[in-house]
């Protein structure tokens, strides 16, 4: 199956809408029940420190930058221990993604439409969520990269028409909260907002182009959804109160409701619910994508899409089990998943450095080296051992040797000389011994060979010379020793001859 490659603004696109996903709707009513008013204080906090989180993720990818986080497990901590924990991993993930179902059909249901039963806007999501991995990642990246502006806009609209109603004296007094209560909102803030992301190292930086822009992007898209985060929880404080926003189910979409701007732009509380269906739709995909590859790279499958309408259906029943009421959802994302996320977001990934570090498993290949005597070494291969060798000379016989392989051991060398007698060689080879040769010369005497082969012992020969006594031949091959010559001169006795064999 060819493998499927996402741009670093995609990336980041996707960091940003997974890093806010349920915590735009759900996190206010968390933090401000053990915060208060300072909850605004403690979602600053827990960006900043969601930077450091991102560091850790950044570093273990950077291990095994071909690798998903779930090949990263098995190869870091072996076939075993490995496959351990990245069950753990897609078990969590799909339980995520079923649990992410079950919150949009309970919104609906309690917000939208009361009528509807819970069933039916599951789903109809898990519809969406199913039809997008078939698809593929690459096409996901772009519907993320057309819903982004749609957010930013519903976003830029629903803080400048909840301005009007914000009330300062709601922030007030400052600081008052215990620094117990203040880090336990803060740990419970983080684990929505920031350690959910440890998913995207199934697509990071395997999946992405290029790996230093990604990492910015991910930098940047979380501090972008951090800073939407805390904009959502300030502004639920100062308009609803800390004691209103703590007591309600989901707050911001209360907040939403007070939208009032001039007696009749009212109730467009359908704008808050959109923007946060986008990246709900984001955080799910991800939670569920993450899930179907886990499994069919433990099960060595290489296409995955057979996997994805049997788990579709599963996390569609999860959603209708994994909560009996929203009373066991809150505990559950109050208590339970606190511990669950900093298992995987933090614990694993500090162990896969860790034994990485002892194994000395790391995203660099080959040894660089460099000597006095005017060689250079250097070498980049995927397989095997490949070899890169230059040297230059100022002498009258005078060699460098430049190699690039993919497979085996391969040679390429080049030679380049100033004096009489000189001879450069390039050659380039994808199998057995095949090799390349060409030299250039300005002196009355000088050969050029260029030479071309993808098999075992193939040559071509090409000379050319302005002088008196030339004589210029190229041959093509493309079995075991058949030739081809040209020859031409401008002089009374120069052989021409042209021949062609298959």
């Amino acid at each position: 199956m060819e493998k499927e490659i996402i741009s670093s603004r995609q990336f980041m696109i996707i960091t940003l809408l997974a890093s806010i996903g349920t915590a735009i709707l759900i996190s206010p009513a968390s933090v401000a029940s053990e915060a208060k008013q300072d909850a605004w204080i403690a979602a600053i906090i827990s960006v900043v420190l969601s930077l450091l989180l991102i560091k850790l993720f950044i570093t273990v990818g950077k291990r095994t930058p071909t690798l998903t986080f779930v090949e990263a497990n098995e190869k870091i901590l072996g076939r075993f221990f490995g496959k351990i924990t990245s069950i753990g991993f897609i078990f969590l993930s799909l339980l995520s993604a079923g649990e992410l179902l079950y919150f949009i059909g309970i919104f609906m249901k309690t917000e939208v439409l009361p009528e509807t039963p819970t069933m039916a806007f599951a789903f109809l999501f898990s519809i969406i969520i199913i039809y997008a991995a078939f698809l593929g990642i690459e096409v996901f990246a772009r519907s993320a990269e057309i819903l982004f502006p749609f957010f930013i806009l519903i976003f830029i609209l629903f803080v400048v028409c909840i301005s009007p109603s914000v009330q300062m004296e709601n922030l007030q007094p400052i600081m008052e909260a215990p620094a117990k209560s203040l880090f336990f909102s803060m740990i419970r803030l983080m684990s929505i907002f920031s350690f959910p992301l440890v998913i995207l190292l199934m697509i990071f930086p395997s999946t992405v182009n290029v790996h230093k822009s990604a990492q910015k992007g991910f930098y940047i898209g979380t501090i972008l959804g951090g800073i939407v985060l805390i904009a959502i929880i300030t502004l639920a404080i100062l308009v609803l109160g800390p004691a209103n926003t703590a007591s309600r189910t989901f707050p911001s979409y209360s907040l939403a409701q007070r939208i009032s701007i001039g007696n009749f732009l009212q109730r467009i509380e359908v704008i808050m619910a959109a923007m946060w269906l986008i990246s709900i739709y984001i955080k799910t995909f991800m939670f569920f994508y993450a899930g179907v590859i886990g499994i069919a790279q433990i099960c060595k499958i290489k296409n995955h899409r057979p996997l994805i309408f049997p788990f579709g259906m599963i996390i569609l029943g999860l959603s209708q089990i994994i909560h009996p009421s929203i009373i066991h959802s809150d505990i559950y994302n109050r208590e339970t998943w606190p511990i669950f996320s900093f298992i995987f977001a933090i614990l694993l990934p500090l162990v896969l450095l860790l034994v990485a570090k002892i194994r000395k498993i790391n995203g660099n290949q080959g040894n660089n080296t460099k000597s006095n005597c005017s060689t250079q070494n250097e070498s980049g291969s995927n397989n095997g051992n490949a070899s890169q060798n230059e040297s230059s000379s100022n002498n009258n016989n005078s060699t460098q040797s430049d190699g690039n392989s993919n497979a085996g051991n391969t040679t390429q060398s080049a030679s380049s000389s100033n004096n009489d007698n000189s001879t450069q060689s390039d050659g380039n080879s994808n199998a057995g011994n095949a090799s390349q040769n060409e030299s250039n010369s300005n002196n009355d005497n000088s050969t050029q060979s260029d030479g071309n082969s993808n098999d075992r012992n193939t040559t071509q020969n090409e000379s050319s010379n302005n002088n008196e006594d030339s004589i210029q031949s190229g041959s093509s091959s493309n079995s075991e020793n058949p030739s081809q010559s040209v020859s031409s001169s401008d002089t009374g006795n120069t052989p021409n001859s042209d021949k062609n064999k298959n």
